[in-house]
């Protein structure tokens, strides 16, 4: 969705390596020193680029979810595709987030063979965020995917597939049973102890959906160095698949589908979970964010408890069991981690991934070395940037390498 507010600029994915001088705005509150950027774009086209704000730890949410395509009419398909992703959702394992449908040992779904190798010296620099807001992704739209692919699947507010009707609102445009929210069986699972797959919003420039990347896990989170959850990741690794944009980006960020991660600016998640706008945790950063606001950063252990009472509250109904074992794969596998830095590389998706949003780029045969779809910032980019964020320069911080920092602050 795009933000008609900008104010932590949301980063993901460099045209090249840029290193982690661009990657800064993230998640949570507008009091932490750690950020968890939920600023995706599920699509839209009027509104401007802006970034969810909450504080030097926030959680930006800012998805384009609100229109028809964005891309390139010249480039961009807008034909009906004949195909459809067929796939429904896996059933999860609430308490663990493993899918109960794939190997009980490790919720594995695909023919991976075991743990990809680890990246090397060529992989970029970056860190992870997190959002679920419920809406449309941008990837779902027939004329922002590659001509020779099919949208991303979307599901009604019951989490029935749309099938291959692609041009249904987006729930964040339009409130109604009818309309198309993020299917559940979008959220993260659990390959192995130290894999696991999902779903991420990336940059917004491009043609970047369907397509998949590595991430590398560096130990260490983007705010602080010894986040324990950031620490506990070192070693795993995830692979996500591409299905939404963010606006406003210029560094390495990937925005990962997390059921209670907060939904920004557009929320369509209260009404399909028919729940109270408060129950969703903090705006900017979810359950997490809400969480360490109540307890503070100290105690890794009570933040896991807290994060799982609140997905157990939110998704305790049968036909929510994808998004309480996504919730509960928040907690157990990823270890409540507030943006942990990370390495990334593209890679070929694993066809679980593309069995669940029906995107397959593998035919393409296009996989780009350290290639996100980002760039350097147009003029334009700068010229839609709302500047109020930055409430006369006092909220401005480090230089993250954002358009809308450069725009507003440089």
């Amino acid at each position: 969705m795009v933000r008609s507010l900008c104010i932590v600029p949301l980063l993901f994915l460099a045209t090249a390596c840029g290193g982690e001088s661009g990657m800064t705005g993230d998640s949570d509150t507008a009091t932490s020193a750690t950020a968890t950027s939920s600023m995706t774009a599920t699509a839209s086209t009027t509104q401007g680029p802006g970034t969810d704000a909450t504080s030097a730890g926030q959680t930006s949410n800012m998805t384009d979810s609100t229109g028809g395509p964005t891309s390139d009419p010249t480039t961009s398909d807008t034909s009906d595709p004949s195909t459809s992703n067929t796939s429904g959702p896996t059933t999860g394992d609430p308490t663990t987030g493993n899918p109960t449908t794939g190997d009980p040992t490790t919720g594995s779904t695909s023919d991976t063979g075991g743990d990809p190798p680890p990246l090397g010296d060529d992989a970029c620099q970056g860190y992870a965020t997190r959002y679920w807001d419920c809406c449309k992704a941008h990837c779902g739209w027939p004329g922002n995917v590659h001509p020779e692919t099919n949208p991303a699947d979307s599901c009604n507010s019951d989490n029935v597939s749309h099938g291959g009707d692609y041009n249904v609102p987006s729930s964040c445009n339009a409130l109604e049973p009818s309309s198309a929210y993020t299917c559940f069986d979008e959220s993260p699972w659990a390959v192995s102890d130290t894999l696991a797959y999902g779903f991420a919003a990336v940059p917004a420039q491009g043609d970047i959906c369907g397509r998949c990347y590595q991430l590398d896990f560096a130990g260490t989170g983007h705010y602080n160095d010894n986040d324990p959850g950031s620490v506990a990741l070192t070693g795993k690794k995830m692979i996500v698949q591409a299905t939404n944009i963010g606006h406003d980006v210029g560094g390495g960020q990937f925005d990962i589908l997390t059921p209670g991660g907060g939904v920004g600016l557009f929320d369509a998640c209260s009404y399909q979970w028919n729940v109270e706008t408060s129950e969703l945790g903090a705006t900017y950063g979810g359950f997490m964010t809400h969480c360490q606001q109540q307890l503070g950063n100290d105690d890794h252990q009570a933040l896991k408890a807290c994060v799982q009472a609140r997905c157990d509250a939110v998704f305790d109904e049968p036909h929510m069991a994808d998004l309480a074992a996504g919730c509960a794969w928040y907690v157990n596998w990823y270890e409540v981690a507030d943006n942990p830095n990370l390495r990334y590389q593209e890679v070929p998706c694993p066809p679980a991934l593309v069995a669940i949003s029906g995107i397959d780029r593998g035919p393409l045969n296009d996989v780009e070395a350290c290639m996100g779809g980002g760039g350097s910032c147009s003029q334009e980019e700068m010229d839609n940037c709302d500047c109020s964020w930055t409430n006369g320069g006092q909220n401005c911080g480090q230089d993250d390498g954002s358009c809308c920092w450069t725009a507003c602050c440089g």
